[in-house]
């Protein structure tokens, strides 16, 4: 039985002396890069005049739910200095008014975030594909191995060695 032992263990201990080698040598031709993908789009030129783009619609959206909170704060308080003066019924009446209209502006604030996303998703989506590409290309052309999302989950520590964001942000600005 101990015989049996040492022979698992020599046997394991051969392999992993011959491999060890093999294995040294595929680790040192590993090259990793990572990229900020949020910091390419956001500092490319691209991604910039699309982001110029998406915050004009923004104020504007922005500006059309203000002009309808000050209207419901007006109603509001015109509602609150004349409840008291008001019969119950019509009362309860304008109450009910008022809480449609403030559903109503909480569905538009609704309507116009996910217009917003829509939006951003629209301007961003050629960016990120042509992105991709250089991304691809600068791999090929430096040899990495592999090139990952900063911001992936699981990532805690990435030294700044390998970060390639402002390499891929020239490439990108180059391309036409």
């Amino acid at each position: 039985m101990k015989i049996r032992h040492l022979f698992v263990l020599l046997t394991i201990f051969v392999f992993t002396a011959a491999f060890t080698p093999a294995i040294t040598n595929a680790a040192d031709n590993i090259k990793i890069g990572v990229i900020n993908m949020q910091q390419v789009v956001r500092g490319s030129k691209a991604g910039k005049q699309a982001m110029a783009k998406l915050q004009k619609k923004f104020e504007k959206v922005q500006k059309d739910l203000k002009a309808k909170q000050d209207k419901l704060k007006k109603l509001k308080k015109e509602f609150d200095q004349k409840a008291s003066l008001m019969n119950e019924e019509s009362r309860i009446k304008q109450q009910r008014k008022l809480q449609r209209k403030l559903a109503e502006y909480r569905q538009d604030e609704e309507d116009a975030k996910v217009e917003m996303q829509q939006e951003e998703a629209k301007l961003m989506e050629p960016i990120v594909k042509k992105l991709e590409k250089v991304v691809t290309k600068i791999g090929k052309e430096e040899n990495f191995t592999m090139i990952l999302e900063k911001n992936m989950p699981g990532m805690y520590y990435i030294s700044p060695k390998i970060d390639i964001t402002q390499m891929v942000i020239k490439k990108f600005n180059s391309t036409k």
